[in-house]
């Protein structure tokens, strides 16, 4: 006799070659500032004080004369790398499982590792956003000069974006006598000026559409800045049993809940060495391995398990404050 619903003796595998998983598409914490790779976990930045290098003192010198001397001066900031690390587990019934035909399409040791690397990621990502809000850039208090939600207004005449722009670029180069090349965005501030009339009828004068957007690489040449958007979030909710709570927050906002918009205009060198100024830097520390990064794995008996672990030790520090200019509530008050 033939079965009602021939199905019902199949058994329901996993497929092998898909499975899903949500993490944050970009990172861009190593973009912000320059990298600057050393040895020594207390060192320090040589830094020339401005002021001399700026002075009118050439002066004529008649014959038989000594020539006016000058002096300049220097100062330093302290770089203080910090080792982060996070470990992972591979117990050995995770590796036996994984080899059944059927169970899910597991990678152990990829997996793992893939988990780590997110994890000191993520905390690189709140480590630079920190130093970002939490300096006075330019003379201005920490946190920027407020821009009342005007980058992107619907009402073009009221868009301040580009105004803002050039007070940056303006107040920068009478500080230091450099150019800012570099804008960094926060996603809520990138999506209100991809809206913006103001600037969509400015780069579609003619062929303005209900589906135009402005892009990154038509916004960075009207500005004549490279452009960074940070996008990532972070969940804050505990570990639990079930581990399915999930509460995102904005990394790079002014708090965990800040939707308001932040841009920063500043001055990155396009390599670092002996008498280049710039906003900041990452100072990172080569491992044994001469990495930035190195991961170590040792068995653990005691657990029947396999552990992988990887550190990296950086310092995120701000050094030409003079280089940058905040802005914040960009895109709502």
């Amino acid at each position: 006799m033939a079965l009602t619903d021939p199905n019902s003796v199949l058994v329901r595998d996993y497929l092998q070659n898909v499975s899903m998983l949500y993490r944050n598409a970009e990172y861009v914490a190593d973009q912000i500032f320059p990298i600057v790779d050393g040895l020594n976990p207390t060192a320090k930045v040589g830094k020339y004080l401005k002021g001399p290098w700026f002075r009118d003192e050439a002066e004529p010198r008649a014959p038989g004369t000594p020539a006016r001397v000058g002096e300049f001066k220097i100062t330093s900031s302290n770089l203080d790398p910090v080792n982060y690390a996070f470990a992972s587990t591979v117990p050995d019934e995770e590796r036996r499982n994984a080899n059944i035909p059927s169970s899910f399409p597991l990678q152990p040791d990829i997996d793992a590792l893939q988990y780590i690397a997110e994890k000191l990621d993520i905390k690189k990502e709140v480590r630079a956003s920190a130093v970002l809000h939490a300096t006075a850039w330019g003379g201005q208090a920490a946190g920027g000069v407020d821009a009342e939600g005007h980058w992107g207004d619907a009402t073009a005449g009221n868009d301040t974006f580009l105004a803002d722009i050039r007070t940056a670029r303006d107040s920068i180069r009478s500080n230091t006598g450099i150019l800012p090349n570099t804008l960094f965005l926060t996603w809520e501030a990138w999506s209100a000026l991809q809206v913006a009339p103001a600037l969509l009828a400015l780069m579609n004068p003619q062929a303005l559409s209900a589906n135009s957007l402005v892009q990154v690489n038509t916004l960075s040449a009207l500005i004549g800045m490279t452009i960074i958007i940070g996008s990532a979030v972070k969940n804050t909710d505990e570990e639990t049993v079930a581990d399915s709570s999930f509460t995102p927050v904005n990394i790079w906002g002014t708090s965990g809940a800040e939707t308001k918009g932040v841009g920063f205009i500043y001055y990155k060198p396009a390599s670092v060495g002996l008498r280049i100024p710039s906003a900041g830097y990452q100072y990172r520390i080569a491992q044994i391995n001469g990495q930035g990064r190195m991961s170590t794995t040792w068995r653990d008996d005691a657990r029947h398990a396999d552990m992988y672990d990887t550190q990296e030790d950086t310092d995120f520090s701000a050094v030409g404050l003079d280089l940058r200019y905040m802005f914040k509530d960009t895109c709502t008050t």
